[in-house]
């Protein structure tokens, strides 16, 4: 049986380096995909303008579409899962094929959030980071990642980030399995450390 593992928290909280730990410890058949791919295509959204536009609101995100993966990753399906390209804010011709995994793990800002996808995941982590942290890391993510202009990033994080972290991400604390601390000193060794409490969890699970 497919594990399916939710690795949830406010952006930048160190989601996405706990996930890649936690697939290195798990090793061959652990699989990691973004709930950043399931992101409405800006094609698809009457009058998009990136600048305006609420990101951090779950219904930015197409869950029916992760919903349908997860239960075909459940059933020892592969399913075409796709990518979204963070600069364009429009997903790519290409998809990615994920085979058959023993593990699944996904990570997102709104994993537990719809009652109906928290239900699908056997294992269930919230990732917890001072909002300073968040923000220094978003900062340098968004602007030599993203090509964004510093005051840009600011202005979204006050507007919908903080906001929309403290309506639908922060109450998904409540629902996890596992609550992890990341602090700002936080190296590779946390998050190996952190991963390898997921790690446990899992393994009274098999």
């Amino acid at each position: 049986m497919t594990l399916l593992v939710a690795i949830t928290g406010g952006s930048g909280a160190g989601k996405t380096t706990i996930a890649q730990a936690l697939a290195r410890r798990l090793g061959r058949g652990a699989v990691v995909i973004a709930e950043d791919d399931y992101y409405r295509c800006a094609s698809t959204v009457r009058d998009f303008d990136a600048a305006t536009y609420n990101f951090d609101a779950p219904e930015a995100k197409e869950h029916s579409l992760l919903r349908e993966h997860l239960r075909l990753a459940r059933a020892g399906s592969g399913f075409d899962r796709p990518l979204y390209d963070l600069v364009t804010h429009t997903r790519r011709a290409q998809i990615e094929r994920v085979a058959h995994a023993t593990t699944l793990i996904v990570e997102g800002i709104h994993l537990l959030a719809p009652a109906d996808l928290r239900a699908l995941f056997d294992v269930k982590v919230y990732v917890e980071a001072d909002e300073a942290l968040r923000l220094g890391r978003r900062m340098i993510r968004d602007v030599e990642e993203r090509g964004r202009a510093p005051r840009a990033v600011l202005a979204q994080f006050f507007h919908s980030v903080r906001p929309m972290h403290e309506t639908h991400v922060e109450p998904q604390r409540a629902f996890a399995d596992l609550v992890l601390h990341c602090l700002p000193d936080a190296g590779p060794e946390q998050a190996d450390a952190n991963a390898a409490l997921i790690e446990a969890r899992l393994r009274e699970l098999r």
